[in-house]
């Protein structure tokens, strides 16, 4: 775990793997405060991202909690603090799947505001010229299926590593420029104690429901778990 830097600027809460100007902190709150929008993809998540360059990080992403279904209409994107906040449990954990060996988007802080309901957001390292698997899938079948295996080794890592990743599907993996996939979205990951053989069909069949709803081509399911 790298040493991590606690700050009040403003009222946010900010955890960082390094020093950040004041600045540089402004530039982030200005980002919080502002309408992300919606999705505009399925499976793609429900806001899109926000990107920002600072000099103390290169070009980064901010990502946004939000609820979906009836719960949203009630409160869109607050949550009670019960001891954790939501963006330090996936910057956990994404740092867990980056010591197994997974390619994930590395992650540089998280921000909070609020007490005990907050709002709160994550900011990764961008993820050079990305774009999602799931359009590779619609675009170019042979393409997509060529990158499964890479995609089940990964799997495979979480699943030695006992991390239950809960919500993988193929709009939670993309490829950056050079064709290397990245695994993200870990807000909702959890360590698994029971027998590897549930956790593997845990993973075979969110991934087939996902496949199967979106009807992508029913051969991307076939992963080599």
């Amino acid at each position: 775990m790298p040493d991590i830097h606690h700050i009040v600027h403003k009222n946010y809460s900010f955890a960082s793997d390094r020093l950040l100007s004041n600045t540089s902190l402004d530039k982030l709150i200005d980002i919080f405060r502002s309408n992300p929008g919606h999705g505009t993809h399925m499976l793609e998540g429900r806001i899109p991202p926000q990107f920002l360059i600072l000099p103390e990080t290169g070009s980064i992403v901010i990502k946004s909690y939000q609820r979906g279904g009836w719960m949203a209409r009630i409160n869109k994107d607050r949550y009670l603090n019960t001891g954790q906040i939501r963006s330090k449990r996936e910057f956990d954990f994404l740092i867990a799947a980056e010591k197994a060996g997974i390619t994930v988007p590395l992650p540089v802080a998280y921000a909070s505001v609020g007490f005990p309901f907050y709002k709160t957001w994550l900011i990764l390292k961008e993820v050079k010229e990305h774009r999602s698997f799931v359009r590779v899938c619609l675009e170019d079948r042979k393409r997509a299926l060529g990158f499964l295996p890479e995609i089940s080794n990964a799997i495979n890592r979480l699943i030695k590593h006992n991390i239950q990743h809960v919500d993988l599907h193929p709009g939670n993996i993309l490829l950056n420029g050079d064709n290397k996939i990245y695994i993200i979205d870990f807000d909702k990951a959890r360590y698994w104690s029971k027998s590897k053989s549930r956790l593997k069909k845990s993973y075979h069949q969110r991934w087939g429901r996902a496949v199967q709803k979106y009807k992508l081509p029913e051969e991307i399911s076939a992963l080599d778990l």
